[in-house]
């Protein structure tokens, strides 16, 4: 029994050598099947790995951003800082087909884009950050649609951005960044401590101009406010004193060794010893007298200069009002024109000779050169080569 058993595997195999095998024709079938499905498979694999080799630069910049956040945080300003290279470099960026994009290495606007710049696959994608800390993520698609939805991932409704959502968000990006110094200037004059107005932010006219009002660096409701505080630490005698500087309209600074240093600005007490908020007090009268003496000039309508000192100088010729002696020397009130005429066959005169000389003896009609005005309706003139008239109008000084 044993000795049959050892037998049989033995005589099965016999059989099946004797009627297994492949035809040719199934070999060419099976190779053309395989070659089908290589050719189906491989575009896929490639576009997978593309994707994936993305999603690791996602993630570099997810890291890069939450740096960036942090410093942000700790008031550092976006346009001023750079992720470290232990979150984002150039070297762990080729080793997924990636670089930094040279001109957006700052946190305020930072962007990766594809080391080979004519990879239709690989897009453009990066962050922006605004110096509250508001973060936006930007992507520009590529040409093979394959990475759109990976683009979107990313970026959402950014994915692709106009010219005017850039112009939108770096007008927005300046706001941020004024509206910071703004208030840091504003705190750090407040920390002194001071005394006084000075300027923080407004955010309805998104302008650095919110008067606010402190006394040794306590904020305080008004003008009025601050200098009952004051005169409520320095007392009565002092109040008398600033008191009677406003009635004799006094400007400039008064010292005194019980009362302290107080600007006075044409009698007004600015209770504050900063001389910028004095400087700033005589510009505000210096440009309303100019904007009174210019409104007077411009009603009596006569042409001429408009001098007064300390303001701009202007003139004035008709309905126009021109800011530069220059201009107004060769309007029609600085100028008599007369007419300046030339034919061929006669001399020519220096500013033919100049014209002719510049444009190479020919030019289109319409160009014009030295104001000459040619109304023959050929399309080009050429001097010497056909009779031409020319003339120019020219300024007599009045």
């Amino acid at each position: 029994m044993v000795a049959k058993r050892m037998k049989e595997p033995a005589i099965k195999t016999v059989i099946c050598l004797e009627n297994g095998g492949f035809s040719l024709l199934e070999l060419i079938a099976v190779v053309a099947i395989l070659g089908i499905i290589s050719a189906l498979a491989i575009p896929n694999i490639t576009k997978w790995i593309a994707l994936s080799r993305i999603d690791a630069v996602k993630t570099l910049l997810n890291s890069a951003a939450a740096e960036c956040l942090q410093d942000v945080r700790t008031g550092i300003d976006p346009t001023e800082a750079s992720p470290s290279e232990s979150a984002i470099s150039n070297e762990n960026l080729s080793s997924y087909g990636y670089q930094i994009k040279g001109t957006d290495t700052k946190c305020s606007s930072f962007f990766a884009v594809p080391a080979n710049e004519d990879d239709k696959f690989m897009y453009q994608l990066g962050f922006k950050i605004s110096a509250n800390g508001d973060i936006v993520k930007i992507a520009v698609p590529a040409s093979d649609s394959g990475s759109l939805n990976s683009c979107k991932n990313w970026a959402g409704v950014n994915c692709g951005v106009s010219a005017e959502q850039q112009a939108v968000w770096d007008a927005l990006a300046k706001i941020e960044k004024d509206k910071k110094t703004c208030n840091d200037d504003f705190y750090a004059w407040l920390q002194k401590p001071s005394s006084g107005s000075y300027n923080r932010w407004d955010e309805t006219t998104k302008s650095c101009s919110l008067e606010t009002w402190a006394f040794e660096g306590s904020i305080q409701r008004d003008e009025a406010a601050v200098k009952s505080a004051r005169d409520a630490k320095l007392g009565a005698a002092c109040a008398a004193k600033f008191k009677a500087k406003e009635t004799a309209k006094f400007d400039g600074v008064f010292t005194d060794p019980e009362c302290g240093t107080t600007y006075f600005c044409s009698g007004k007490d600015l209770a504050t010893e900063s001389k910028t908020a004095y400087d700033a007090c005589k510009e505000a009268e210096r440009q309303a007298k100019c904007n009174a003496a210019q409104g007077a000039w411009i009603s009596k309508n006569e042409n001429g200069k408009f001098s007064e000192t300390d303001c701009v100088s202007l003139w004035r010729c008709g309905t126009q009002i021109i800011e530069t002696q220059s201009e107004y020397d060769i309007s029609t009130c600085g100028c008599t024109y007369v007419s300046e005429e030339y034919d061929t066959g006669k001399t020519e005169p220096k500013w033919v000779q100049e014209c002719t000389t510049m444009v190479d003896k020919c030019f289109p009609i319409g160009s014009n050169p030295c104001g000459i005005k040619l109304p023959t309706p050929t399309s080009t003139y050429c001097w010497k080569d056909k009779p031409i008239y020319a003339t120019r109008q020219v300024c007599s000084k009045k």
